[in-house]
């Protein structure tokens, strides 16, 4: 795997564009490039790039996805929401859930504005529903809506919709 970096510059495939923010997964994944070769499907494990709302986005599943204690040199970043996951199902550990994404989302993602934060417990999918609506003022995107769930194995972003 091949890393390129720019000193001082931009490549031209990327000097148009506008971005505000850029983020990385660190998660790898896979891409595949069906070439011109007759038998072979080349697998790249590489790092993806999010920028913008996305960015921020991951950066909001970082933090609920992330321990405290699991970042070295801030010890107290993340949330950990799986912590929650073998609880009982009820509404006092949803409004838990819901008050420490408010918090956590205020303390670590300064980006963005809170305007609402819902927790449905699903008992029969054994599972909550969380449904943030945000603000982002510096990429002008007011009262976006971003559905995720809380199930095992662990917190999944669903959809992006406007609230």
């Amino acid at each position: 795997m091949a890393i390129k970096i720019y000193a001082g510059s931009v490549p031209d495939t990327q000097a148009n564009k506008k971005v505000k923010y850029r983020d990385i997964h660190f998660d790898l994944a896979e891409k595949t490039n069906s070439g011109n070769s007759l038998y072979a499907k080349k697998t790249i494990l590489d790092i993806k790039a999010s920028e913008d709302e996305a960015a921020i986005v991951n950066s909001i599943r970082n933090i609920f996805t992330t321990t405290p204690g699991e970042k070295i040199l801030e010890p107290t970043f993340g949330l950990n929401l799986s912590q929650w996951l073998f609880q009982p199902l009820d509404e006092f550990t949803a409004r838990e859930i819901g008050e420490t994404i408010l918090t956590g989302i205020e303390k670590y993602e300064p980006r963005v504005k809170v305007n609402n934060v819902n927790v449905d417990v699903e008992y029969d999918q054994h599972q909550y529903t969380i449904k943030l609506v945000l603000t982002i003022p510096s990429l002008n995107i007011d009262s976006k809506s971003y559905d995720a769930i809380l199930a095992q194995p662990g917190f999944e972003f669903l959809t992006n919709s406007t609230a």
